[in-house]
Order: structure tokens, then C-alpha cells, then sequence
């Protein structure tokens, strides 16, 4: 019963030290490039053709002008899947936001950690692999690297086996490419 103890002390000050880190890797500095793809091609209302642009209307209103820091945690709780949403430039600059979220609750579910191991594992579709790879170089060195040691991490500790799975695949990812 201690062993398992220790190693989740282990865990638990490896977690607060990647936390810790945050705010020394990812500068605080007010975002405003292009946030999402589709930035300016919404009209003056929405309409069928052009429906599927709400999710990015509100992601652009949400994040454009500010820094990380001052993202709403409900913005990035909403749907979880938005980081999938940001440009590369975006994903660099909005970043820490998704991973402070993703270290909540960390041996239960948390979405917006499902998501964001998704977002950096590997799909197997090149025009993917492209996208994830233009996210990934987007990020400086340092940033990357907090990256691989968060996705280790949760490629331990996380409670589903294939989300650790993707995890580890996320890491190997990187590791082949940088």
C-alpha cells in the first residue's frame, strides 16, 4: 500500500511542477493573430450554409486580444474539442489554458484532457499528420518540451488505458519528429 503512495506522490509532484512551469514556458502576452481558420468569413448572420462557423465565431470573441492567462475556464470546458478549432499560432498562444484544465481531476475523467491527448496522438492520415506536425512546430522548443512531459505524464497516470495508450503514441510522435 505505501509503494502506491509514494509513486502517486511521485506523480503528484511531477504534476505541480509541470503546473509550475506553465507560466515560465508560455509567455503572457495579449494574442492577436489568427485564432481560427475561418476568422472574418462569418457574415453579418448566420445562416444554414454557414452555421457550422458559430463554434469558431464564439471561439474568435472568446480568445482574440487576450493572453492565456485570461481565458475563461468555461471557454475552454465548453467544448472540449476546441483546440482542435485554433490555428497553430493560436494553439501556441492559448495552450496553457487547455493544459491547466486538462491537470484538473487528473486520476478521474476529464474531457478537455481526452481531447487534448487527441489532439497531439498520432491519426495516420497524412493531411493529419501535416496539421499536427504545423501545431507542434508552432511551439518553441521549451514548449514542446512541456508538452512531451505532460503527455508522459499522462501516459502514466491518466485512469483510461487507451487514452494512456494515446498518450504514449502522442509522445512517440514527437520524439520522431523533433
Amino acid at each position: 500500500m505505501s509503494e502506491n503512495f509514494h509513486e502517486n506522490d511521485g506523480a503528484s509532484e511531477r504534476l505541480a511542477a509541470l503546473r509550475e512551469s506553465v507560466p515560465r514556458v508560455f509567455p503572457l502576452v495579449a494574442y492577436h493573430g489568427p485564432v481560427t481558420p475561418y476568422d472574418g468569413d462569418w457574415l453579418a448572420g448566420l445562416t444554414e450554409e454557414n452555421a457550422f462557423l458559430e463554434e469558431y465565431i464564439w471561439l474568435y470573441e472568446a480568445l482574440h486580444g487576450r493572453q492565456w492567462s485570461e481565458v475563461p475556464k468555461d471557454v475552454v470546458c465548453a467544448i472540449p474539442s476546441e483546440l482542435s478549432f485554433l490555428t497553430s499560432e493560436a494553439v501556441a498562444a492559448f495552450l496553457p489554458a487547455w493544459i491547466l484544465c486538462s491537470l484538473e481531476n487528473i486520476t478521474g475523467k476529464n474531457e478537455v484532457r481526452e481531447h487534448f491527448i487527441y489532439t497531439f496522438s498520432p491519426a495516420g492520415d497524412a493531411g493529419l499528420t501535416d496539421f499536427q506536425l504545423g501545431r507542434l512546430r508552432a511551439l518553441s522548443p521549451d514548449q514542446r518540451s512541456l508538452l512531451r512531459a505532460l503527455l508522459v505524464e499522462f501516459a502514466h497516470v491518466e485512469p483510461s488505458e487507451f487514452l494512456r495508450d494515446h498518450a504514449a503514441a502522442a509522445v512517440k510522435f514527437i520524439d520522431d519528429n523533433f
